[in-house]
């Protein structure tokens, strides 16, 4: 998985990232599920709307996409570490 030098992993089979590159979509992606979260404790469904289990608990469904989140960052800089230590 070496091109030009940089270790490079596939994310869930489809996308090649370079550590750099990973770490800056995790820049990206983490602050924003923090955001939504923030939003959906500040904004409570009435009606059908708080009906729905998705929306009516929207801020507990976002923590857990952020601790998946997380738990894929780990994993993945887990593996870019393991990587690059087996090519040295």
């Amino acid at each position: 998985m070496l091109s030009g030098g940089q270790v490079r992993i596939k994310a869930y089979g489809l996308v090649e990232f370079t550590k750099s590159g990973y770490v800056k979509t995790q820049a990206v992606v983490l602050p924003l599920t923090v955001v939504l979260i923030v939003l959906a404790l500040l904004w409570q469904p009435t009606g059908t709307w708080a009906a729905n289990p998705i929306f009516g608990y929207l801020e507990w469904w976002l923590l857990l996409v952020l601790f998946a989140e997380l738990a894929e960052t780990v994993i993945m800089l887990r593996k870019f570490r393991e990587l690059d230590a087996a090519l040295r």
